[in-house]
C-alpha cells in the first residue's frame, strides 16, 4: 500500500495559507480522482482511496494541526503497514524558490514541525517527500507568521500551478520512481 499525505492545518481559517499547500495538492488529487476524503476510524485521519499511476494508493490528510500530524498519521500507517518507502509527504518548502517542487527521500526536518512530528510517529525520517516552494518571508517577516498566512491574491495563477505540478510529481514518483521523477521535475 502506497500512502500520500498531504500535511496542513485544519479549519477554514488555515485553508489558503502557505503551510497548506501539501494538504491543497492531496485535495486535488483526490478530487480529480472523482473520490471524496472519509474519516479513517483509527487514526482520525481523512483519508480517500485514488486511483494513481496504475494502481491505488491511500491519500491522506491528518486532522490535527500541523505540529501534530504524526498522532494520525503514524497509526494510519500503522494500520496499513505502509513501510517507510511507500510513504509520499507532501509538504511547504521555505528553502525552495516559490513555485519550484523538489522530491527527495529521506533528510532533516529543517525547522518543519509537521516532518518532526511525523518522523518520530513512524521512527524514521527516510521517506519520500514532495516539496512545495513557497519562498523565504520578505524582510524580517517570522517564518512562523508568514506560513500561516494566504498566498497573496496575484499568486492564485501561480499556487495552481505549484498545485498541479506537486501532483504530477507525486504520479512521476508512483510511476517512475525517485531518480527518474526527480529529472523530470526538477528540470521544471
Amino acid at each position: 500500500m502506497k500512502l500520500i499525505v498531504g500535511l496542513g492545518n485544519p479549519g477554514t481559517k488555515y485553508e489558503h495559507t502557505r503551510h497548506n499547500i501539501g494538504a491543497m495538492v492531496a485535495d486535488r488529487l483526490v478530487t480529480a480522482a472523482g473520490e471524496r476524503y472519509t474519516v479513517h476510524k483509527r487514526s482520525g485521519a481523512q483519508v480517500a482511496s485514488v486511483p494513481l499511476a496504475g494502481g491505488s494508493v491511500l491519500v491522506a490528510k491528518p486532522r490535527t494541526y500541523m505540529n501534530t500530524a504524526g498522532r494520525q498519521i503514524g497509526p494510519l500507517a500503522k494500520f496499513y503497514s505502509v513501510a517507510p518507502a511507500d510513504l509520499i509527504v507532501l509538504h511547504d518548502e521555505l528553502d525552495i524558490d516559490f513555485g519550484l517542487v523538489r522530491l527527495k527521500r529521506g533528510g532533516g526536518e529543517g525547522g518543519h514541525n509537521g516532518l518532526r512530528s511525523l518522523s518520530q510517529a513512524i521512527g524514521t525520517r527516510d521517506y519520500l517527500r514532495v516539496r512545495l516552494g513557497i519562498g523565504r518571508p520578505p524582510g524580517r517577516q517570522d517564518p512562523a507568521d508568514f506560513v500561516l498566512k494566504p498566498f497573496p491574491s496575484a499568486a492564485r495563477a501561480e499556487v495552481d500551478l505549484l498545485i498541479e505540478h506537486g501532483a504530477d510529481a507525486v504520479d512521476l514518483l508512483l510511476g517512475h520512481g525517485l531518480e527518474a521523477a526527480q529529472n523530470t521535475v526538477h528540470a521544471w
